[in-house]
């Protein structure tokens, strides 16, 4: 019986230095930033790394140590819970709100469970910081994306500085000679080549089988001048 009491006594004299070390402040910052930095780091890695695993490690760290305190409680569970299935949701419904609340439900359930929640919320605030900087850095200098949402999201630029139009560029034809397929009223058929293209007269009539010179394009627009008055 005796040894059982001090085994046990031993059990509990780990347990008391393992809470005062982890409830400690710059322990439980060091924690909470890696957790915080190390997920937006995972974010932005193409497979699981060793920063991804040591931020799940620092946060069930964190919350081991201070449930220990007594300072937890069914509301902490409830808001990690439910932060974790907003979190969650977010990756298959895109529209950040409800990663926002999770992310602010989370916060709540770390100042739920904190000794200290005006020193705590004030450690979220400069972690705040410094995960602004480190996704501006990401973003920003090294142009990365997150794998994740790039296979949800189409990759593809679809502007016209990559070389993408929803109609087909007829621009290089400015200046081209062609022939009046029909008659433009102002609008007919004209031909270029073995190509027949939609164009519009620049006056209010042009017969057909007349030569014109296309004198601009905008769009599917394309403008003609007669060669011949």
């Amino acid at each position: 019986m005796c040894m059982v009491n001090v085994y046990l006594s031993n059990i509990y004299n780990i347990l008391n230095n393992y809470v005062d070390i982890i409830t400690s402040p710059p322990i439980a910052f060091l924690l909470l930033a890696l957790f915080f930095l190390g997920v937006i780091y995972q974010l932005f890695s193409e497979r699981i790394n060793i920063i991804g695993v040591l931020s799940v490690i620092s946060i069930f760290v964190f919350f081991t140590g201070h449930f220990l305190t007594g300072s937890g409680n069914y509301t902490a569970l409830i808001l990690i819970l439910l932060s974790a299935f907003l979190i969650l949701v977010e990756f298959f419904v895109i529209g950040m709100i409800l990663g926002i609340f999770g992310v602010i439900l989370f916060a709540a359930s770390i100042l739920v469970v904190s000794i200290d929640p005006g020193l705590y919320a004030v450690f979220l605030a400069v972690i705040l910081i410094l995960a602004v900087v480190e996704w501006v850095i990401f973003v920003k200098h090294k142009k990365r994306r997150i794998p994740f949402l790039s296979k949800l999201i189409l990759d593809d630029a679809t502007d016209k500085e990559s070389g993408y139009t929803s109609f087909d560029d007829r621009s290089h034809l400015v200046g081209e000679e062609a022939v009046t397929h029909t008659v433009l009223r102002p609008s007919g058929t004209i031909r270029h080549g073995d190509e027949r293209i939609d164009a519009v007269a620049e006056g209010a009539y042009i017969a057909s089988g007349v030569k014109v010179k296309i004198i601009y394009v905008e769009g599917t627009r394309v403008v003609v001048r007669p060669l011949e008055e």
